[in-house]
């Protein structure tokens, strides 16, 4: 009888923890964040996840939680794909943004819309009325949470850097929306093995920047200038492609890509070959930022060097001293870019925003010069200011 007695006594303590296991189960599910109504929680850009269907929001959606209101239940909700693939939806147009990117800035400017901007980082300085708005700090990827939290902001424009800071994470799963222009991990592409169609069709920095227009005009429900400005810059976009779509990759010349400010510091991405040129890395360096040894630079004799620097005035003694450092270096004099003379400096403020269009044409006319030969990126700069954007001083030399 004691047996039988403790037998039932040792069923009912199972029974008993697997009922409690399973209470606590669901109601660490319900309540935890990995699994809230937040879609994208946990979601960041190098999940690799980069749905651009905005039917499909699962591991992909980004919304805001402001008024406790499901946002996919109303009429109003605004719903965009931005750069990165994730859909960005908000339950009405945003009041307080914070933007971390000058080119992103200018893209506000555009649009009418930087009265919206309540914080930035140091990289934005135009229009220069933004310089007296609250900055986060020098750039997206160091911003603090505490920081982001303190201007309470219903909506974050960034570059692809913030996707690299861990408070991305946080500001999403506390459910703020983040807009970023492009995926900080997009996939490498081998150039070497691309169709003259692929090439043709695969994004610009024009394409991107427009594209970006277009996501952040509807988000904040202002157009501005923008479809003057995506028809003037998708004119140069149309001359430059035709060209280099139909140019035998033979003739594409080979050139070394730098970030001047750390020498033999290299680039590997689309801009080159969209240009009409092979960058000396691209078999070798997967990444966006591998530094070469000069001995492989000379190995690979580049015909053509351009280094990228920044320029806070954009004076062109700066870009004068940067041509010339190169130019001096004892261990490349026998490089052929340096012997022809082909040797070019560019602010990185040229291949961002609005501005991208002029390092872009800047890039074609230096790497194709007969190819483009009736194309003036000066005159590129000048036409740029109809849009308001200042473009005076020295972009590219």
């Amino acid at each position: 009888m004691v047996k039988k007695t403790v037998i039932a006594t040792i069923l009912i303590t199972i029974l008993l923890t697997a009922s409690a296991y399973v209470v606590y189960t669901q109601y660490y599910n319900s309540s935890s964040p990995s699994s809230s109504s937040n879609p994208s929680s946990g979601q960041s850009p190098q999940s690799g996840n980069t749905s651009t269907d905005p039917s499909d929001t699962s591991n992909t959606s980004r919304s805001s939680s402001s008024g406790g209101k499901d946002s996919a239940s109303t009429n109003d909700t605004i719903k965009v794909v931005d750069g990165a693939g994730y859909i960005i939806s908000l339950d009405s147009s945003p009041k307080r943004i914070l933007v971390m990117d000058g080119g992103l800035a200018e893209i506000m400017y555009i649009l009418g819309a930087t009265d919206l901007i309540v914080g930035r980082t140091d990289t934005v300085t135009f229009p220069p009325q933004l310089r007296n708005v609250p900055s986060l700090g020098a750039y997206a990827y160091a911003v603090s949470l505490e920081a982001i939290l303190e201007l309470d902001p219903d909506l974050i424009i960034s570059s692809s850097q913030f996707g690299y800071s861990p408070v991305y994470r946080q500001v999403v799963d506390m459910g703020i929306p983040v807009y970023l222009e492009t995926s900080d991990n997009p996939p490498a592409v081998d150039t070497s093995k691309m169709t003259a169609q692929e090439l043709y069709n695969y994004p610009t920095r024009i394409d991107v920047v427009c594209d970006a227009l277009r996501g952040i005009s509807e988000l904040v429900g202002r157009k501005g200038n923008m479809d003057a400005y995506i028809t003037w810059a998708q004119g140069y976009n149309k001359i430059v492609k035709d060209r280099i779509a139909a140019l035998p990759r033979d003739q594409m010349v080979t050139v070394f890509y730098e970030w001047h400010a750390y020498p033999y510091r290299t680039y590997v991405d689309m801009s080159m070959y969209q240009g009409g040129g092979i960058n000396i890395a691209e078999q070798t360096y997967r990444d966006y930022s591998s530094t070469l040894s000069p001995e492989f630079v000379v190995e690979q004799n580049p015909s053509v060097i351009i280094a990228l620097i920044s320029s806070a005035n954009n004076d062109v003694n700066d870009f004068i001293a940067a041509k010339n450092e190169v130019l001096n270096r004892p261990v490349t004099q026998n490089v052929d870019a340096v012997k022809n003379g082909r040797v070019y400096v560019c602010d990185f403020a040229a291949r961002n925003g609005l501005r991208s269009v002029i390092g872009y044409v800047y890039f074609a006319t230096w790497l194709q010069p007969d190819l483009f030969s009736d194309v003036n990126p000066t005159t590129v700069s000048q036409q740029l200011q109809q849009f308001g954007i200042p473009a005076s001083g020295t972009y590219c030399y």
